[in-house]
């Protein structure tokens, strides 16, 4: 009973991650309010995990060399984890978090032609189901007029993260590589969001004034450190044990706490459309969880 209570750990912080993910909105529309506007409610996140992480690996894990794949693993789920962040400034909160889903989609597609996956009907039909949600999410087939800058950057955002995550499970990485994976995707995360800021301009939002910085400087710090550094290394720590198809599926939990949260705490529309188009995308979560559940997880090392 233990041994299969441990090997299931990769699976049981996945679900975890996905539920604490989904609430990954309310910091940056908090930073919104106090005064780091638009862009800047994610970069300033980003760099108060990149802060704590740059500490905690100087001090603590010290600095250790990796491999350029992996390395460019993690600066694409951290690119992935900015334009999410930052979408959410831009977009509800629901289409956000139901475009960062078609992800599955996404890593299904890269397992099979590049992993040796055999396709399975099962995952057509986890894929249709995506995109019919997505589909009915929009109300029908999206006119470019009313697809805005954050709907384009959750759903950049979830292809990132595929490919991020398919890198990361196809390296051998150690247990104490996970704090500096984390930093090296924070770096991407705010690399990323500041050439968006300077190719947009303030159209995407004004630079924090001096008494912003001056008197909040600690919220993204304080953010970043108790709540979005250690859940992004625990999500690579998962990523690299957990094949990328089946890890999408389990993050998609995420759906519910996001949007639930969003339904409760906000007044963004949520109608009978997106309603369906949510079961239709949490139902092709549940047929390629069940195609992927006996294959993804890797052994972990004994003691």
């Amino acid at each position: 009973m233990e041994f299969k209570a441990r090997k299931r750990m990769p699976e049981l912080c996945a679900l975890f991650v996905a539920l604490i993910w989904g609430l990954g909105w309310i910091p940056v529309r908090y930073l919104n309010q106090i005064g780091y506007d638009g862009i800047w409610g994610g970069i300033a996140l980003n760099i108060g995990a990149t802060i704590c992480l740059l500490v905690y690996v100087s001090l603590i894990c010290g600095f250790a060399k990796t491999s350029l794949k992996i390395t460019i693993a993690a600066f694409i789920i951290g690119i992935g984890a900015a334009t999410f962040f930052i979408s959410i400034s831009f977009t509800n909160v629901a289409n956000a978090v139901l475009l960062f889903y078609f992800s599955p989609a996404w890593s299904t597609i890269i397992e099979c032609l590049f992993m040796g996956r055999k396709w399975r009907w099962p995952s057509l039909v986890a894929i249709s189901s995506s995109l019919i949600g997505i589909i009915l999410v929009f109300n029908g087939f999206p006119a470019l007029s009313s697809i805005n800058f954050g709907d384009i950057l959750a759903f950049s955002s979830g292809l990132c993260w595929s490919i991020g995550i398919a890198l990361l499970f196809t390296t051998p990485t150690k247990p104490n590589d996970f704090a500096q994976l984390a930093l090296i995707a924070m770096i991407g995360s705010v690399m990323a969001g500041v050439i968006l800021a300077l190719i947009g301009g303030p159209e995407l939002g004004v630079f924090p004034d001096i008494e912003t910085l001056v008197s909040n400087w600690y919220v993204p710090l304080l953010f970043g450190t108790l709540y979005y550094a250690p859940l992004l290394a625990l999500s690579l720590w998962t990523s690299s044990l957990i094949a990328p198809a089946l890890m999408c599926f389990l993050l998609s939990l995420e759906i519910l706490s996001g949007i639930g949260s969003s339904y409760v705490l906000l007044d963004e529309p949520f109608g009978l459309n997106k309603l369906i188009g949510t079961i239709f995308i949490i139902l092709g979560v549940t047929v390629e969880f069940k195609v992927q559940n006996k294959i993804a997880v890797k052994h972990l090392p004994q003691e």
